[in-house]
């Protein structure tokens, strides 16, 4: 156990078993205690919540088209491991997990029929169809993956240019240097990391065993329990636990490669076999809509009004993604050598960020015809049925739709895999003391997908579901500080005090390049200076 960082470890650990007992005895106790202390971080920090996560999205996409997108992740001699199409499906997979499969066909529907208060549109109007498909792409495109790629740039160069350990701590030394790695606020830093992404993963895992239950009900008419749950869950733990221990090079590629290739052709069979104008107009018109209005997206607040919209849709949204960050941001980081802090936006962000537009326009845009048509009355069933079934219930429109439809169960647990399985890996690697090695021991990764399998399943037996995603959203608020300080060191080692060295730049003129600090450039390496300026 020397090896082990057991103030790290054992913290989380306290906190899912205190969480666990308290559900035992009364989970609408426990789920009505978290809630509250969310919903006054909502009620209080909501406007800076949202207003700093537009932030971090601007900021980090100044970055990638400033001359600081030139620096390389460890050097520009370095060379990046894996192939172009291997990081993006890895990057892709790794933030989405279940969600998109989950909401893709429901959320344009339902905020196009559930409008919030505070917004003069009439549901079920053109109007109100464009908000929702802007309300669907802010939740789901570009600003999780912005949190993400924010975390993951400030880790990276600290592990692979400044030569620091392999936590989220080390991104910290960007704006404090590497006095911080001696302080008490280390562990701290890690702990909160943490605990975030494991109330993440056991919440996740939890919903995505509702979700199979649903779909294997419908299916197969075996009753939804805890037997079935416990049976999914053994399943998906040992195939995650495996795909995890196999490493990066083996099973969290070949996964995110396989996983990707069914989103893509899933969404062209929907594209093909549904109402194709359709689709690619609504999905022009919403992206084109969301960017013009992306600041007005961003920040919804709706002021004065009771139905508390914001704090359980854009400001809880937020609150998971910046929870998910740290722990992604570092397996991106661990990927991404040899990248330079340019392509790593552009495949992190910006390809990931397009292809949840294509998505939740794509199925959005199918349930949508569906119902504007009256070929289906999809809002009907959301209110009776629950929203756990609706991706079967599309799947029975399109050619097919008896094979597709446990195809989806499939890519519903593949989804759940490809996340759990990124994360497993990181959070077993910040488990060890020596955190600079590439991969974790076989026991201790086995031992945080046992636990995770095992938390998430009391949790749904237990009814505390509820209760740790909340604990999640709750989470977000420390974690977005931590964000504050990466995004604030980021801006002030690499943006105002260019403090690296021209070796860390990819450019035609590399081998002649020479180390500098802001104002003490020699004066032999001017015209350098000049052509990379420019």
């Amino acid at each position: 156990m020397s090896k082990f960082r057991l103030k790290v470890i054992s913290v989380p650990i306290i906190i899912f078993l205190i969480i666990i007992g308290s559900s035992m005895i009364n989970s609408n106790a426990t789920a009505t205690f978290v809630t509250d202390i969310y919903l006054f971080i909502a009620k209080y920090f909501g406007a800076f919540i949202q207003i700093t996560c537009l932030i971090f999205l601007v900021g980090i996409v100044y970055l990638a088209f400033s001359k600081t997108g030139r620096i390389k992740f460890g050097g520009k001699d370095a060379k990046a491991e894996l192939s172009t199409w291997a990081y993006w499906t890895i990057a892709l997979c790794a933030g989405i997990g279940t969600g998109i499969m989950f909401w893709g066909p429901i959320e344009p529907l339902l905020f196009t029929y559930q409008v919030p208060q505070g917004v003069d549109l009439e549901p079920g109007s053109a109007s109100a169809i464009q908000f929702a498909m802007a309300k669907s792409f802010t939740h789901w495109a570009f600003t999780p993956y912005a949190l993400y790629t924010l975390c993951g740039i400030a880790i990276a160069y600290a592990v692979y240019n400044m030569k620091m350990p392999n936590t989220v701590s080390s991104g910290m030394t960007l704006f404090y240097g590497e006095k911080f790695l001696k302080s008490k606020w280390k562990d701290i830093v890690d702990i909160i990391a943490l605990i975030a992404i494991c109330s993440g993963l056991a919440g996740g895992f939890g919903n995505g065993l509702l979700q199979l239950g649903s779909g294997v009900e419908m299916l197969f008419g075996i009753p939804s329990g805890p037997v079935v749950w416990i049976l999914l869950a053994i399943c998906i733990t040992v195939i995650y636990t495996i795909s995890s221990v196999s490493g990066l090079q083996k099973g969290i590629k070949f996964l995110s490669d396989k996983n990707t290739w069914i989103f893509i052709i899933f969404m062209l069979i929907v594209v093909i076999a549904g109402p194709t104008r359709y689709i690619i107009d609504l999905t022009t018109q919403g992206f084109v809509h969301y960017v013009n209005n992306i600041f007005e997206s961003a920040v919804f607040l709706s002021p004065g009004n009771t139905d508390m919209w914001p704090e359980w849709w854009d400001t809880f949204y937020l609150a998971d993604w910046l929870s998910f960050s740290p722990l992604i941001g570092l397996f991106l980081a661990r990927i991404s050598y040899g990248r330079t802090i340019r392509e790593f936006i552009l495949i992190n962000l910006i390809a990931p960020g397009m292809f949840a537009v294509l998505w939740f326009g794509t199925f959005g845009g199918f349930s949508l015809n569906l119902q504007l048509t009256g070929a289906f009355d999809m809002m009907n069933y959301i209110n009776t049925a629950g929203f756990d079934g609706v991706m079967l219930k599309v799947a029975e429109f399109l050619p097919l739709g008896n094979i597709i439809q446990p195809l989806i169960i499939l890519t519903v647990m593949l989804s759940y895999v490809t996340m759990a399985d990124s994360m497993t890996s990181s959070i077993s690697v910040m488990s060890l003391k020596d955190s600079n090695v590439k991969e974790a021991p076989i026991s201790i990764k086995v031992f945080w997908g046992t636990l995770m399998g095992a938390l998430a399943v009391i949790f749904v037996t237990a009814g505390g579901i509820e209760g740790v995603k909340t604990l999640l959203a709750i989470f977000g608020l420390p974690v977005l500080i931590v964000m504050i300080m990466l995004f604030a060191g980021i801006f002030k080692r690499l943006v105002f005090d260019e403090n690296y060295s021209f070796e860390e730049i990819a450019s035609k003129g590399d081998n002649q390049m020479q180390s500098y600090s802001k104002g003490t450039i020699p004066s032999r390496t001017e015209d350098i200076q000049k052509e990379f300026e420019g």
